[in-house]
């Protein structure tokens, strides 16, 4: 603190006075006494140590003394609430909207703000100032006037939060999230798996009448969430992620990671989804190229030219495969 102030005094005495030289000021904290000193150079190229005259300088030292202290009082603060967040950091909170500043949603948590830029917000929804929200913490930011931390409502960490917050089997354990796949504001798939023989961790995750799904949705707004079992027969994974169309078979090819998929051909456009969606994410939370073939020997039928394309060009590459956030 003691060094704080020093420095500060320093800078105020450079911009009241202009000295040449590097100056230096020490406080007695004793008496109040002040030194001013500058180093400065001789002709001969050596430093020299010149005192200063402080007493036209004394009026204004108590004030800038005060600045600087308050100044370092309020950044050790910063910092302590840094650290706090920190440790919170991938965990859910609640806060309520400060205000919106091109497109960047601020949130006030408290102690600490929330910043929320476009690419973390859920596309299309709607926020307002005043409105509670929650959000999942992510970084804490450096900012010179108060405590900022990143949040999002569109990362895959957030549902996976969710998913804990509602489902108490993720919370203990018995159920676990082993992939998770996010296209914010238009759908998620979640693979769900049982450690404790018996329970179904699919229907833990719905919950009874769907109550704990319902819970989700509504904090997603219109976003679709599937939940489906993971398994370790990749055939079955595969032919699960993608849900909710009906698969006849799957076909695995390991050095490729290539699952070529049967669908009836009243199936094709429900395993495809809407502009590819459902096989892009099933791709994305398996990490295998899926290939989507109606099980019929007939040629598929022509789309018109808004429909999906095909399914080819839709499957993710095994590197888009998502472990849970």
């Amino acid at each position: 603190m003691l060094r704080t102030v020093e420095d500060a005094l320093a800078a105020a005495y450079v911009r009241a006075f202009s000295p040449p030289g590097m100056v230096t000021v020490k406080l007695n904290t004793a008496s109040g006494a002040l030194d001013v000193t500058s180093r400065v150079r001789d002709a001969s190229g050596s430093e020299t140590v010149v005192f200063l005259p402080s007493e036209d300088f004394k009026r204004m030292a108590a004030q800038t003394a005060k600045h600087a202290v308050l100044r370092h009082i309020h950044d050790l603060e910063r910092d302590k609430v840094l650290r706090e967040v920190s440790e919170h950091r991938g965990e859910l909170a609640t806060g309520v909207i400060d205000r919106i500043e091109a497109g960047t949603v601020y949130i006030d948590l408290g102690r600490a703000e929330g910043v929320m830029p476009t690419e973390e917000q859920i596309p299309g929804e709607q926020l307002h100032p005043g409105r509670p929200v929650l959000v999942v913490i992510l970084d804490p930011q450096r900012n010179h006037r108060q405590a900022q931390v990143r949040v999002s409502r569109g990362a895959r960490s957030f549902v996976h939060r969710l998913m804990e917050a509602e489902v108490p089997e993720i919370k203990a354990g018995t159920v676990e999230v082993r992939a998770l796949a996010r296209e914010p504001g238009l759908r998620t798939k979640i693979a769900v798996y049982s450690i404790e023989p018996g329970l179904d961790p699919v229907g833990a995750c719905v919950g009874p009448k769907g109550v704990r799904h319902r819970a989700i949705l509504s904090e997603l707004a219109s976003e679709h969430v599937d939940i489906v079992p993971w398994s370790e027969d990749p055939e079955a994974f595969v032919a699960a992620s993608l849900g909710p169309a009906k698969v006849e078979s799957v076909s695995i090819d390991r050095s490729t990671r290539t699952a070529t998929v049967m669908v009836p051909r009243t199936q094709l456009s429900l395993a495809i989804g809407r502009d590819g969606q459902n096989a892009r994410l099933a791709a994305k939370l398996t990490g295998f190229r899926i290939d989507i073939k109606p099980s019929d020997s007939e040629p598929p039928a022509e789309h018109p030219a808004n429909s999906a394309p095909h399914p080819r060009e839709l499957a993710g590459a095994p590197e888009d495969a998502e472990a849970p956030a």
